[in-house]
């Protein structure tokens, strides 16, 4: 906790295998981020920060930050000190695998336990943007920007997230539904269910459950978009960045105020992101997704709507 400037949090998201890692490779390149290895999930999973900043009472949030001081001091802790005493580098491993972070996380809870003690409201937000500064500040190693990778869930904490992750500016990425649903497919997540609110578990059939959450997804990105406005958040069409890359690049960098440059042997690489473009066209997904026509049209109409600059 150094007197040093916050550093700006990017926060990248997408809505479901939607493509914004090609936004997360490119910003691994530019010289003025540092990104952190793995998604960032303190805040969105059920049972972490999130959730205790929303807790209907006081003493729910108690209980959730006791239960998850408890599993940081007696679970997430000893495992990530066990792989530190084989040798393995702070800077080799994600976040959740590091005993600084742990250390760090144990420290607000135990100050953000002690708040709700003494009769503190469990929305203060402001002990965990000290926290969320201070993890900041510990990775960015003198860099002017922090790129946090899946932090939160479009549709969910959204009158929470913000006051946590400021100073920020989101980059959501969406993507052709059809190739979506393909990815889906490719990665073996059919009938898999998610913790991602936005997906319900009543629905039994897996094709539905995916579409079904997709749409879902839109309708929240689309009603964020107007609440923060282009000041704060900057929609990204995946086929747009992966095909003409340079302009989309200049577009992501003007947003987030940073010069476009990339170091060498950055890891982005247009050529391959764009094979994944067209890949819905494949028979088994047109089969599957054929007698679901309509819904399939409903997700177009959506993406549509968030406007064709984007």
């Amino acid at each position: 906790m150094t007197d040093a400037p916050a550093p700006l949090n990017i926060l990248v998201v997408g809505i479901y295998w939607s493509g914004s890692g090609a936004v997360v490779d490119y910003l691994k390149g530019h010289p003025d981020c540092a990104v952190p290895r793995g998604e960032f999930t303190d805040f969105k999973r059920n049972g972490r920060i999130g959730s205790m900043l929303e807790a209907p009472t006081a003493q729910r949030a108690k209980w959730l930050a006791r239960s998850l001081w408890a599993e940081t001091r007696l679970g997430k802790l000893p495992g990530a000190q066990l792989k530190a005493l084989r040798g393995a580098s702070p800077a080799s491993l994600p976040l959740k695998e590091q005993v600084a972070h742990h250390q760090l996380k144990l420290a607000y809870l135990s100050q953000y336990r002690r708040h709700l003690a003494r009769g503190g409201s469990q929305t203060d937000s402001s002990h965990w943007n000290q926290w969320l500064q201070a993890v900041g500040k510990a990775q960015v190693g003198g860099k002017s920007a922090i790129v946090w990778n899946q932090p939160i869930w479009v549709g969910k904490h959204e009158h929470t997230w913000p006051a946590v992750f400021s100073p920020y500016k989101l980059v959501v990425v969406h993507r052709d539904p059809v190739d979506q649903f393909a990815e889906v497919v490719r990665q073996g997540k059919i009938g898999k269910r998610k913790s991602d609110p936005a997906f319900d578990d009543s629905e039994k059939d897996d094709i539905l459950y995916v579409l079904k959450g997709l749409k879902a997804k839109l309708l929240s990105l689309e009603t964020l978009a107007r609440h923060l406005g282009p000041e704060q958040m900057l929609l990204i069409n995946f086929e747009h960045f992966v095909e003409d890359t340079p302009a989309q690049a200049e577009r992501l960098c003007g947003f987030l105020g940073l010069p476009q440059a990339q170091k060498a042997g950055a890891p982005f690489d247009p050529s391959k992101s764009i094979l994944n473009v067209g890949i819905g066209r494949d028979e088994a997904v047109q089969r599957m997704l054929a007698p679901h026509q309509s819904l399939v049209n409903e997700l177009f109409a959506l993406r549509a709507q968030l406007g064709n600059e984007q």
